[in-house]
């Protein structure tokens, strides 16, 4: 349990209430939209992958006043957002919060926003962190053991990032149903009973990726394609998303296709096998930065020229600086850890009596190759993702 000897004046925190809504250049694009509630349907086949999207709201050119007059709100807001009130408690708080695993750079930078801004509130005197080690099993009992404490008065809310997307519904749905606050973030849960979700859309991180590379390689070619973890929502979403993008061009052809599990050892064994099976190929996919720089370094090793391949993939500082080194045509969507962070936010509002979006759920920001320079971290650890606020210290001391 973190306590803090005293508090930290907190600054003036104003959040855009926006509910299943993507904050993209131009405007707002709205991913669903409804009005008043209805009797339960039988669910609706999914939406074809190339279905575009429908702008709400152009915030670069309608003043906040057109907004108000012509615009105006949307009804999900109401139907969905917690009362005024509900789960208002007396200050000062404490909040439990449970991380998936540890050990990966992402997750302890992640755990880092977390930290920093539970520590700067001058309402949060306490935290609970307890990490589920890669196992549903032991995040059940994490959110079990943090419902005996909310029951027994002891903890205000809960703070989770899921596993796994069906085998936590029954817990998760117990706590929601007995009025604890729940906060899901970076991954999501198949059901409707939470107060929040907080996350970047992981979909759009595979179709931003695909796309390009589609581009890149004029809609012909082979391509290595590196998954994440088998079963786990966030590579579910984005090879998916990636994937739809592919299919929807016959000269582009999946050569090979393997998980790698997020680990740069495993992502080198992988690429190593595959260039043995696939040896002439064009360009390369990954769903995760560590992994493209281990196929950069094994590009390396067998004396390939990593700068003939383009290559899709994430924000990793090591993908950065050696795209950047080889001149790699690259292309790199971002995974935010600030969705620990933008959770502490919210749920300190929820505690205060305040509604808050049910979804805080947006498209993931990309950046270019002509961007990378600008992103790139030269001080901060090779495994960091550069889309964080933190500075080169705070992730190093982060990653120790």
């Amino acid at each position: 349990m973190e306590k803090k000897s005293g508090t930290v004046s907190i600054s003036t925190f104003i959040i855009t209430l926006v509910v299943v809504a993507a904050v993209v250049g131009s405007g707002v694009y709205f991913l669903a939209s409804r009005g008043a509630p209805a009797e339960p349907t039988a669910p609706e086949e999914p939406a074809p992958a190339d279905m575009a999207v429908i702008p709400k709201y152009y915030l670069n050119e309608e003043t906040a006043y057109y907004l108000t007059m012509e615009r105006h709100s949307f009804d999900d807001w109401g139907h969905n957002a917690p009362n005024i009130h509900e789960y208002r408690v007396e200050a000062p708080f404490t909040i439990g919060y449970i991380t998936s695993w540890r050990g990966n750079p992402w997750q302890e930078v992640n755990i880092a926003e977390f930290t920093r801004e539970a520590e700067r509130s001058a309402l949060i005197e306490e935290f609970v962190h307890m990490d589920s080690a890669g196992s549903v099993d032991t995040q059940i009992n994490n959110l079990r053991d943090m419902f005996t404490m909310w029951k027994a008065g002891d903890l205000d809310g809960i703070i989770v990032d899921p596993l796994d997307p069906m085998a936590l519904v029954d817990t998760i749905e117990e706590i929601y149903d007995a009025g604890c606050p729940i906060i899901l973030f970076n991954d999501s849960a198949d059901t409707t009973k939470y107060t929040s979700f907080v996350s970047d859309d992981p979909w759009t991180y595979g179709t931003a990726g695909a796309e390009w590379l589609v581009e890149t390689l004029g809609g012909e070619g082979k391509i290595l394609f590196f998954r994440g973890l088998k079963a786990y929502p966030i590579d579910d979403a984005r090879s998916g998303g990636a994937l739809a993008v592919f299919e929807q061009y016959p000269g582009i052809e999946i050569a090979a296709i393997e998980y790698a599990d997020w680990s740069y050892d495993l992502a080198k064994t992988v690429f190593m096998n595959m260039v043995t099976a696939v040896p002439e190929f064009d360009g390369i996919y990954s769903v995760g930065g560590q992994m493209s720089l281990a196929i950069i370094d094994a590009m390396i090793e067998l004396d390939m020229d990593p700068g003939q391949y383009p290559h899709a993939s994430e924000d990793q500082n090591g993908f950065l600086q050696k795209s950047i080194e080889y001149d790699i045509p690259a292309f790199a969507s971002t995974h935010p850890s600030i969705t620990s962070a933008i959770s502490v936010r919210l749920m300190e509002m929820l505690l205060q009596g305040y509604p808050v979006p049910k979804a805080y759920f947006f498209p993931t920001p990309i950046i270019t190759d002509a961007q990378f320079e600008d992103f790139v971290r030269p001080g901060a650890p090779e495994g960091i993702f550069v889309y964080t606020p933190l500075t080169d210290e705070e992730c190093q001391e982060a990653c120790k």
